[in-house]
């Protein structure tokens, strides 16, 4: 049950810095049809977030078997 809300909780937290980038707010504005100005040289924090959500699932599970794989080690 822990697991789930840490997963969740780093999901909301990925999607909360999202909402604050302006380009994943242009892009949302796009989607839904609005008008905007979109500036191509502000694709800096776009590119860290997507490589962010890639790759902290799998940053996650490394981190939580190191952490089992010590906790089995220390019992032994």
């Amino acid at each position: 049950m822990m697991l789930f809300v840490l997963i969740f909780a780093i999901i909301s937290a990925g999607l909360f810095y999202a909402a604050r980038i302006p380009e994943i707010q242009e892009e949302w504005a796009v989607l839904t049809g609005s008008d905007v100005e979109i500036d191509q040289a502000r694709r800096g924090p776009q590119i860290f977030f997507i490589l962010f959500t890639l790759t902290s699932p799998l940053l996650l599970a490394g981190l939580l078997a190191t952490i089992v794989s010590i906790r089995q080690a220390w019992r032994s």
